[in-house]
Formats: structure tokens, C-alpha cells, sequence
């Protein structure tokens, strides 16, 4: 009877034993899931990259409410590119009681109707008269919106955790990205240009290339928010920049081939999009071309030498 009380007694100790190391094990994996829990980051950080910083909020225009209903109110509206554009010049006139002013790319009756919508919203400041005020008056550019919107595309249609804003460390281009998701257990990175063509200049394409040999995706996407079209420029800007990593014969190398109507590809691993027929559409045609060729892509970065 003795030996039997004592060797239940060695099995407690050495359930003990096992309890207390469970518990450092749980305490351990509690400890690095407080520090990194967004499959991005965790991605990001088994690449080498740790995020410094991400999904800044002080530059966004958005509902200050912490509800979920006014926001996905916000995304809704900006999944119009007219909202969009109106965004962006009220951006630039952020008060003022000619509504003229906001009715470059709609009507004025539907000037009335956005501000209306941002008023419910807490964003606009209607008085009697028909005068109004934006109310964020620290908000001045409309990218970072843009990149939030995107990041509420690939984590609301694709069902992708994404992250906008994003600062990384032990970068050389430098370490500023719009948005890092992971879809399908792939990285894919999209730059958001708000600008139309026009604003987009050939340092900018480069320090995109830049970025994507620090970042090493498997699929990117440089995204210009406008209808126009991207032969007469865009596709331009890329070539040459191109030809100043490969040199002349870059071309028939890294070629910029289209994939439908607006939209282009090169090697199937950066696709040039536009705005029109919508963004989530775009990114959509974009993801199904990229698993159909997953296994023949070639990626330009995987050969930049900075």
C-alpha cells in the first residue's frame, strides 16, 4: 500500500513538472501573439522585415465613430470613383459655400447629396445657408484614404488580412509601403496612386521597382486611381524604368503586355491597373491571371541589383 501512495505521489510531481512547462509554453506563445498577431506582420517579420509602424489614422479621412456601421457606410461611398473624386477637391476646399467648386466631376445636386452622406457621418459641417466645412481639417491629401479603402478591399471582397500605411525595417529602397496583404498564403503588395497619370512621374516607378526587390512579393500590383487610360503613360514610365535596371534590351525582356482593355501585366507578376469598371474588380482580374500562371511567372525584382 505504501509503494502505491508513493508512486502516485512521483506521478503528481511529474505532473506538476508538465503543468508548470505548459504553462511557460503558453505564456511564451501568449507573449509573441500579443507582440505579432496579424498574419502580415508574422509574414512580413519571417522575411526578414519587421513593421515598424502601420495603419496610421491620423491622415484619414474617416468616421471618428468606432461602430463598424459608419465605416462600412465610408467604404460603400468610396467605392464610387465620382465619390472619390469629389473627396479629393473637397480635400482641397474644405470650406467655402460655392458648391461649384466640388462639381468639377459631378453634378452640383449631387455635390449636395455626398455632403449630405458626410454630414451623417460626422465628416462635413452643414450650416443654414448651404456653407460647409470639413470637420478632420488636419487631413490634406487624399492617399492615405486611398491606401485605407484598398486595405478594406482585399480584407472585405478577398477576405485577406491586409495592412495600409505600413513602415518596415532593414529596407535599402526605403520603407514606406500602401498596402501588404497575404492572399491565398501569398504576399502581394499594391502601390494606390491618387493622383491621375499626369502626377505620375518616373521616380516613383523606380522607387516601386525599389521596394519591390526589398520586399520580394509574389504578386504586385501599382494601382492609379483614374478612368483614363494607362498606354499613354504609365505603360511608358515602366518601360523606361525597365531599360534603366536591364538596359536596352529590356523590352523583349521584361515586356509590359496587356492583360484586357486598361489593364497590363509584366511577367504576370506586376499588374498596372486603373480605376475603371472598379478597383476590387481590376485587383480580381489581376489575382485569377496570377494563379492561372503562378508556376510560368517571372518576376522582375527576383533580378534588380538596386
Amino acid at each position: 500500500m505504501e509503494a502505491r501512495w508513493q508512486r502516485l505521489e512521483q506521478e503528481i510531481e511529474e505532473l506538476k513538472v508538465q503543468v508548470a512547462e505548459l504553462q511557460e509554453r503558453l505564456m511564451r506563445l501568449g507573449r509573441t501573439s500579443s507582440t505579432v498577431s496579424n498574419p502580415v506582420e508574422v509574414s512580413l517579420r519571417q522575411r526578414g522585415l519587421p513593421v515598424l509602424a502601420h495603419g496610421d489614422h491620423t491622415r484619414l479621412l474617416l468616421p471618428s465613430c468606432s461602430s463598424p456601421e459608419p465605416r462600412t457606410r465610408w467604404y460603400e461611398l468610396l467605392r464610387r470613383y465620382s465619390f472619390r473624386l469629389f473627396v479629393r477637391d473637397l480635400l482641397q476646399v474644405q470650406e467655402g459655400s460655392d458648391l461649384t467648386a466640388l462639381s468639377r466631376y459631378c453634378t452640383v445636386p449631387t455635390v449636395r447629396r455626398y455632403l449630405r452622406e458626410l454630414q451623417e457621418l460626422g465628416l462635413v459641417i452643414l450650416s443654414a445657408d448651404g456653407a460647409y466645412r470639413l470637420v478632420p481639417d488636419q487631413v490634406t491629401s487624399f492617399g492615405p484614404t486611398l491606401e485605407w479603402y484598398v486595405g478594406q478591399v482585399l480584407q472585405r471582397e478577398f477576405l485577406a488580412p491586409a495592412l495600409f500605411s505600413v513602415r518596415l525595417l532593414n529596407t535599402q529602397h526605403g520603407g514606406d509601403y500602401d498596402v501588404i496583404a497575404v492572399l491565398d498564403q501569398r504576399l502581394l503588395y499594391v502601390e494606390a496612386k491618387s493622383s491621375p497619370p499626369r502626377g505620375v512621374e518616373l521616380p516613383a516607378v523606380e522607387a516601386f521597382l525599389g521596394r519591390l526587390e526589398d520586399l520580394q512579393p509574389e504578386v504586385a500590383v501599382f494601382l492609379v486611381d483614374t478612368e483614363l487610360r494607362m498606354r499613354d503613360k504609365i505603360v511608358e514610365l515602366f518601360q523606361d524604368a525597365l531599360t534603366h535596371r536591364f538596359g536596352p534590351g529590356s523590352g523583349s525582356l521584361w515586356p509590359v503586355e496587356r492583360l484586357v482593355e486598361e489593364l497590363f501585366h509584366i511577367g504576370h507578376a506586376i499588374y498596372l491597373i486603373n480605376s475603371r469598371k472598379g478597383i476590387y474588380t481590376n485587383i480580381r482580374l489581376c489575382m485569377r491571371d496570377f494563379r492561372r500562371w503562378e508556376h510560368q511567372v517571372r518576376r522582375p525584382w527576383a533580378g534588380l541589383d538596386g
